[in-house]
């Protein structure tokens, strides 16, 4: 006998026609207003992680694009050594918004400040210097 659990776990690998066909089955036998709870609960809960990949993937592009031009120019090793105490590639997967383990990583709110703050002083020490 299935239950609830299993269903809502099965709905992860449905799409499209297969999904809609679940849950219209689902409809049918779950009637209980628990179960119904549960149901709309983890379909909350499914929305939620879609917008917050929505907002990861926004962010990303975001920080890519407006680097775009620049990139090359951004001591980029530097900045994750000294700024971070991480490795390049790490400050690049969150520059890029590569996946990793499965999940896309992008710089947090406190990373884009220290690293809006490690690029101004950056350019603070390039534009007082002058070579004589």
């Amino acid at each position: 006998m299935r239950t609830l659990e299993e269903d809502l776990l099965k709905m992860d690998s449905l799409h499209g026609d297969e999904l809609d066909a679940h849950l219209y089955e689902m409809k049918a036998l779950y009637t209980k207003p628990e179960e119904k709870e549960a149901i709309r609960k983890y379909l909350d809960k499914t929305l939620a992680t879609i917008a917050n990949n929505v907002e990861s993937i926004s962010n990303r592009l975001t920080i890519r694009e407006q680097m775009n031009e620049i990139i090359d120019l951004i001591p980029v090793s530097y900045i994750a050594k000294n700024y971070f105490g991480k490795s390049r590639a790490w400050l690049y997967q969150r520059i890029n918004g590569y996946k990793v383990r499965g999940h896309v990583y992008t710089l947090n709110e406190k990373e884009l400040e220290i690293f809006n703050r490690a690029l101004k002083d950056i350019g603070n020490k390039i534009g007082s210097l002058s070579v004589g």
